[in-house]
């Protein structure tokens, strides 16, 4: 693959930006149950610090897509694309999506008794069109029909000049800003809005941002973090119950900011990680992909047992470790097997 950037050939930091994904993504299901804590308590607050300090994970995902398709000047042959490209991601989601829906099925009482209701998983099955059958792979929702759009989008962005490719995603943040103060915009597609953050990491890694750039992002989106803490616990407060509002949407200008924030960061600094780390960075980065499609089966029997000790600032940090090892190795197990291996691409 012939990747065109700006005088810089580099891997590592796009192995670092999955790790950090896919373990933030894991933070974000293991602190679920913790955000119906009683609002204002610490452990509800540790929960919703972790909450926002991990919701860049998913955007992030889909600009390292964009960082590296994008970016590939090889012509467009449709069988290639859709041999290697899309099949990796449609035939596992669809495999998984239908063992998820199964597993819907089962009910784990407190007495880890088993009761099981087929009829749980024939609507999941019914409405997957629609809906995911798990809460994670809704993911894929809006992750697919960028696959639709890269063709047609990868010949455009790589015309433009560094200029005009920085102005489009201008444009594209100021469709975030106002989707946050709910201002409509038939320009607000899923599409759109999500396709945003392809042209963003290709930006990134194309015309990296100088040094006065990056402090300002690093500036942004610091503050972007800190207004989403206040701003779910004046919410939440007002209301009595977890209101998130649009703090947590994925396609709203402080989440997008703390995304570019976390990819400006890596790229910079990524090299800065040697030795056994490194290795580790990248094991991690090899197994992503099955990390983020597995770990909720480590976690069904934590949820469904209602388990949710506290105190939360060190039993997130300390289940999301467990859950992780536990879904690497098991990613790992599935990938050794051809008959499995494609479960894990």
């Amino acid at each position: 693959m012939t990747i065109r950037t700006s005088g810089r050939q580099n891997y590592f930091f796009i192995d670092l930006l999955r790790c950090v994904a896919a373990i933030a993504v894991v933070v974000i299901h293991v602190l679920g149950p913790y955000r119906n804590l009683d609002v204002g308590s610490g452990n509800w607050l540790a929960a919703i610090g972790f909450n926002v300090l991990s919701r860049w994970a998913v955007p992030v995902f889909i600009m390292v897509t964009g960082a590296l398709m994008l970016a590939d000047t090889r012509p467009f042959n449709l069988r290639y694309y859709l041999t290697h490209r899309c099949s990796k991601v449609l035939v596992p989601f669809v495999a998984w999506s239908t063992g998820y829906a199964f597993l819907a099925g089962i009910n784990l009482s407190h007495d880890v008794a088993l009761a099981y209701d087929f009829s749980v998983a024939q609507t999941l099955l019914v409405n997957a069109l629609e809906k995911p059958t798990w809460y994670h792979l809704g993911f894929y929702y809006y992750f697919l029909p960028l696959y639709l759009v890269i063709p047609f989008l990868t010949p455009v962005v790589q015309k433009l000049s560094d200029d005009q490719l920085w102005m489009l995603v201008f444009g594209w943040l100021v469709l975030t800003l106002l989707y946050f103060f709910r201002v409509d915009s038939p320009w607000m597609t899923g599409v759109i809005m999500y396709g945003g953050y392809l042209v963003f990491g290709y930006a990134l890694r194309r015309a990296p941002l100088d040094t006065l750039q990056h402090l300002a992002l690093v500036s942004l989106g610091m503050i972007a973090l800190v207004s989403s803490v206040a701003g779910i616990w004046m919410l939440s407060t007002d209301a009595g119950v977890y209101s998130p509002g649009r703090f947590t949407s994925y396609k709203t200008i402080n989440t997008a900011l703390v995304a570019g924030l976390l990819f400006a960061l890596t790229y910079r600094y990524g090299d800065a990680v040697s030795g056994k780390w490194r290795q580790l960075v990248s094991f991690i980065s090899r197994y992503s992909l099955g990390l983020y499609l597995v770990h909720p089966l480590l976690l069904w029997p934590i949820r469904e047992l209602g388990f949710s000790p506290t105190p939360t600032l060190l039993t997130i940090p300390l289940i999301t470790g467990v859950v992780t090892i536990l879904s690497l190795m098991l990613a790992r197990l599935l990938a050794r097997f051809p008959i499995t291996a494609w479960l894990v691409p």
